[in-house]
């Protein structure tokens, strides 16, 4: 009854083993029953199929478990369900006859090594899987970090360019405005320099138009005086021909009146035509009729000084020079170069020193009317550039002061 019980259950466990499902994990390709499926060993995860081991290694934390752990689990649960196997496949084959038995335990040790030489295979596949995956985990790691790092030290290397950026605007305005100051100090001093110069400007065409008013009614009183002198000259000439007529010892006395009437009209002549201003030799005591300009030379305004020195260059009298050489240091440059220029016509020798002197005079326009005049008197020309350099206008000047030492006595002696 024994062997035929047992020869009834082999059919049935063949069938029910070639009927039971078997699956592959995903990941190791490692089998995977149906019964570890439903006791929980293995997880299905959509249309995949995980072992217990490969499911494990998946879901632990990076670092929190060493490399070996998943091939140690792995080989355990392999060396579980290789005894399950076996205890499944040697409780039903100890049922039949001796034969059929010794053949089942002879087939029994081949599948365990077949078993076990799979399992320790998957094991190192797996445990190579999980270092590979552990070495990628610290290489995505170190990468993180290092960029994290470059982030910062970029972040770190904006902040300061705008800093920089910052001062630099900074600066700029501050120059932007600085120059701008500059700008109006500038437009500042220049309106105010050509306010003043046109103001001189002004003040000196004044001072010209009311010299030419008083030259013109100087003009203009000496015709009206010449005109009356001229009608009592005719009178006097009459008075002194009926006279004559009349008494003749009275003759004399009307010949010296006739001649002094004379030489005061040709006094007035020259006078009206620009020429030397002198008096006759009657009560006046031959004193010359420019003195009345001499106080105008000490006017406060220098129109009134131009003036006086004008008239005392046109009498071209060589005694107005003594009065004329102090006006070469007048305050106002119109009065020294027109000085310069009046003693230039008079012609005097006794001008040279001062007009030497003027050589240094601080405009230029003062020199060129001195040197102009020094040429006229003397003749001669030493090179003198009023527009050079100091140095070469005092080796010039040098040159002046030395032909005057050797000629001066020459020159004033005749």
């Amino acid at each position: 009854m024994g062997e035929h019980h047992a020869e009834e259950r082999l059919p049935f466990l063949s069938r029910c083993e070639l009927t039971m499902d078997i699956f592959f994990c995903d990941i190791c390709n490692e089998s995977v029953p149906q019964s570890d499926l439903d006791s929980g060993a293995a997880v299905r995860r959509g249309e995949r199929i995980m072992c217990a081991v490969c499911d494990k290694v998946m879901t632990m934390e990076a670092g929190g478990s060493s490399a070996t752990a998943p091939v140690a689990a792995q080989s355990g649960a392999a060396a579980e369900q290789g005894g399950e196997l076996a205890e499944a496949t040697a409780a039903p084959v100890a049922a039949p006859k001796a034969g059929r038995a010794a053949t089942a335990s002879a087939a029994a040790p081949a599948a365990q090594a077949s078993s076990s030489a799979g399992v320790s295979l998957s094991s190192c596949m797996l445990g190579l899987l999980s270092l590979g995956f552990i070495a990628s985990l610290a290489g995505n790691a170190y990468l993180w970090i290092e960029g994290e790092r470059s982030r910062a030290a970029l972040s770190q290397s904006l902040v300061a360019l705008e800093e920089r950026d910052e001062a630099a605007d900074v600066r700029f305005r501050d120059l932007q405005a600085y120059l701008a100051r500059q700008e109006q100090e500038r437009d500042t001093i220049t309106r105010d320099g050509f306010s003043a110069l046109e103001g001189s400007m002004n003040e000196k065409f004044t001072n010209l138009g009311s010299r030419a008013a008083r030259i013109e009614n100087s003009v203009e009183a000496l015709r009206e005086s010449t005109a009356e002198d001229r009608r009592s000259l005719e009178a006097s000439v009459k008075g002194a021909s009926e006279a004559a007529n009349v008494a003749s010892d009275a003759a004399g006395t009307m010949q010296d009146e006739l001649g002094y009437l004379k030489d005061r009209v040709l006094a007035l002549e020259e006078v009206l035509e620009g020429g030397v201003a002198t008096a006759g030799s009657g009560e006046g005591g031959g004193q010359p009729s420019w003195l009345a300009y001499l106080p105008e030379l000490k006017d406060p305004s220098a129109g009134n000084r131009w003036n006086a020195v004008t008239v005392l260059g046109d009498t071209e009298d060589p005694r107005a020079v003594q009065y004329l050489l102090p006006m070469l240091e007048d305050e106002d440059v119109f009065v020294r170069m027109a000085t310069a220029r009046v003693l230039g016509d008079l012609g005097s020798a006794a001008a040279i020193p001062g007009l030497i002197s003027t050589l240094s005079d601080s405009q230029a326009a003062v020199r060129e009317a001195a040197v102009v005049a020094l040429r006229v008197i003397s003749g001669k020309d030493f090179r003198f550039d009023p527009l050079s350099k100091e140095a070469d206008r005092v080796k010039a000047q040098g040159a002046w002061r030395k032909w005057w030492e050797e000629n001066s006595e020459d020159l004033l002696g005749g």
